[in-house]
């Protein structure tokens, strides 16, 4: 499986290997998963669901308010997931960014990973519920009736 990225998403495990700050954004649903695993003594990494950021230059920002002890990220890491949640951990993807976090060494930190992705699943299963009901949504064209 490609999982809209060509030939698999090894390219982007290349980048999770070595990655500081890593985002993964949800356009169906308007939602980031950010990862901050910089190290600082005692401060655990962040994990945290957030709204999506318009630019990498707003999310730069957001992270720096949410971490003030640590200097701004001299980069990040931003993937466009447009497959369903659960296919991150199909993919394998998920258990990368989960890896990266365990090498912290801050046990917390997992689980805050694992009820960020809960969280991301039950905000796409509310969009999708949304979509279904028709709430927030509308036709864009409907079928002649006759």
């Amino acid at each position: 499986m490609d999982f809209g990225y060509g030939n698999g998403v090894d390219g982007v495990f290349k980048f999770i290997s070595n990655a500081e700050v890593l985002a993964v954004f949800f356009p169906k649903f308007g939602q980031s998963v950010v990862v901050d695993i910089r190290p600082k003594d005692g401060v655990a990494p962040l994990v945290r669901v957030v709204p999506m950021a318009r630019s990498i230059a707003d999310r730069l920002r957001t992270i720096k308010r949410m971490r003030p002890d640590l200097p701004r990220p001299q980069d990040i890491i931003a993937v466009p997931w447009v497959g369903y949640v659960e296919a991150m951990k199909t993919s394998g993807l998920w258990d990368k960014v989960v890896a990266r976090i365990e090498e912290s060494g801050f046990p917390d930190a997992v689980t805050a990973a694992e009820t960020a992705f809960a969280e991301l699943v039950r905000l796409e299963r509310r969009e999708l519920a949304q979509l279904i009901m028709g709430e927030q949504y509308e036709t864009l064209w409907a079928r002649p009736t006759s």
